[in-house]
């Protein structure tokens, strides 16, 4: 008799060597007038995408997409240990946001007490990876028009994005 274990099946990880260790980073579609700054991926361990033309240092927003491994931990533990590491800011639960396999994302909105930057967090759990796809944003108004190429972002990724 031969048994099968089979590990639950993640999301789909981009895997770069780097000298301080391999970095990844959720795979994702192209977004339109959006484009990958590698070099603030690499520095963040995430995939950064900035507005088309914009200097990453100076860029009024950006979009960073994260996984983690589960480690044990729950979808709302992870939610809640985020939540906890912004003191001083106010959280605020928005609708839900679907990706192209139909998994919700958990979203909440990151409001500054002072002129910090404004956070949306997209959270999702993809088998033994936990998702964390975030809007930051200078101001509220920009983070407001970034939050339709945000919702964009979400509605295209997909578990498998064929290249």
């Amino acid at each position: 008799m031969i048994a099968l274990c089979l590990a639950p099946a993640g999301a789909e990880m981009l895997q770069f060597p780097a000298p301080d260790g391999t970095k990844s980073w959720p795979k994702l579609e192209t977004i339109d007038e959006w484009h990958q700054d590698l070099e603030s991926s690499m520095k963040l361990a995430a995939n950064v995408i900035i507005p088309d033309g914009e200097d990453p240092a100076t860029a009024e927003m950006k979009i960073e997409t994260r996984g983690f491994p589960r480690n044990g931990r729950s979808l709302a533990e992870f939610i809640a240990a985020d939540q906890a590491a912004n003191p001083g800011i106010t959280a605020q639960k928005q609708a839900d946001i679907y990706d192209r396999d139909k998994i919700a994302f958990t979203v909440v909105t990151f409001a500054p007490a002072t002129a910090a930057n404004w956070k949306t967090v997209g959270y999702a759990e993809e088998g033994d990876i936990l998702l964390a796809f975030t809007l930051i944003a200078r101001s509220k108004t920009t983070h407001d028009k970034g939050l339709v190429t945000f919702a964009d972002v979400i509605h295209k990724y997909a578990k498998d994005i064929p290249w």
